[in-house]
């Protein structure tokens, strides 16, 4: 008597560190463990992934023997358990259907639920707040400010912008900043560095902003209070140009210039220039590891705005300085500021939600949008094709 060989069916399942992008004819599977990715175009496959993804199968899909045999499917499956992002299961082995905790942030009103319960309460709302700029000129009216920062809770860092010098008993601000146990930034420009007490020292730091051209008389005057204060520095260079970049190249290696970063200005004709340096591509995309929880991050809130408020010297409170006040610190306090931002803002929960982000794999796998995005008019600065 011949024996007749079963037909085998299997339990597929992703690894729950294995992050899933799923575009109209593109799929990307991204291991945050080890930042490997799979990426398929083939129809079956991601059927097979759109299904493994919806709530009702709790991250695992039964593969019938019939479908496992087809040659797209088989050879997507091999490169995924070469890969370790995932397996299948023979169902004789298992008691009933696994389950499996996918990290895949696919409810649309989940957007909703996290402002109106992660951001419930006063605690969690000012829990949040991470960073105050604060713009001073000659305008600025010292005593209240202090006043507001005094009413602030928690440690969140302080980020003094502007001359400093044009305000009047500015060095009331410096001290009451100096008791302040956060980190403390003075942002100026090399036109306008001030000397700061010696008992100051230890407490602040400076970001030096850098415009081209130079002054070479009021920059060799600025290296020298730098180099005397001994104070950790930063340099921030302004560049709208290829220009602009070899003359910082130029003036880093001439003057040994240790830490600073470039910051690229969009003049509205330089395009091209933004193409080339600043739009990403798939590469510059992944080039960076993730965890799942810095995927999620991007989900749901700006990594670059969130928890930043920016005081103007007029009392006047931002989130972003390219949208709407939120309020002004004379009349309303910092719960009132950050609760509005939280309601009503762009900044905070600015993400990567609309086309042509919304149909590509790596819409999650990319930064969230940043002022860059709001200059130029784009909602995505890319080269990575859809």
């Amino acid at each position: 008597m011949t024996s007749m060989k079963t037909s085998i069916d299997y339990w597929f399942t992703i690894e729950p560190y294995v992050f899933i992008g799923i575009a109209k004819e593109h799929v990307l599977l991204y291991n945050t463990l080890d930042g490997v990715i799979l990426e398929s175009d083939k129809a079956e496959v991601i059927e097979l992934l759109q299904e493994t993804l919806k709530e009702d199968n709790c991250g695992v899909v039964l593969l019938t023997n019939e479908r496992y045999k087809q040659k797209e499917v088989k050879d997507f499956i091999s490169k995924l358990r070469e890969k370790y992002m995932g397996d299948i299961i023979d169902i004789s082995l298992s008691n009933g259907k696994p389950v499996q905790l996918l990290p895949f942030y696919n409810f649309p009103e989940k957007h909703e639920i996290y402002k109106k319960h992660n951001f419930s309460s006063f605690k969690n709302v000012l829990k949040n707040l991470s960073k105050i700029s604060i713009h001073i000129d000659s305008t600025t009216n010292i005593a209240k400010l202090i006043s507001f920062l005094n009413s602030i809770p928690g440690t969140p860092s302080f980020n003094i912008v502007g001359n400093v010098s044009e305000a009047e008993q500015y060095d009331k601000l410096l001290s009451f900043l100096n008791e302040h146990p956060s980190p403390k930034d003075i942002s100026c420009s090399y036109l306008n560095i001030i000397p700061l007490q010696p008992t100051f020292e230890n407490n602040f730091s400076f970001q030096i902003l850098v415009k081209l051209p130079i002054d070479m008389k009021q920059w060799n005057h600025s290296r020298q209070l730098l180099l005397n204060q001994a104070l950790p520095v930063e340099y921030v260079f302004d560049i709208s140009s290829d220009e602009h970049y070899l003359q910082v190249e130029q003036l880093v290696e001439k003057y040994r210039i240790e830490k600073y970063r470039l910051n690229p200005v969009y003049t509205g004709y330089n395009f091209r220039f933004f193409e080339e340096n600043v739009f990403l591509t798939k590469e510059d995309i992944l080039s960076t590891s993730m965890s799942i929880k810095d995927i999620f991050a991007r989900q749901v809130m700006n990594i670059y705005d969130f928890g930043k408020i920016n005081i103007m010297p007029n009392g006047d409170a931002y989130a972003n300085l390219n949208y709407p006040v939120l309020g002004n610190i004379f009349n309303d306090n910092i719960y009132e500021i950050v609760q509005k931002e939280i309601d009503e803002g762009n900044s905070w929960l600015r993400i990567r939600n609309q086309a042509p982000c919304t149909d590509c794999v790596y819409q999650w796998l990319c930064p969230s949008p940043s002022i860059y995005e709001i200059s130029i008019g784009r909602p995505n600065l890319c080269h990575v094709k859809k």
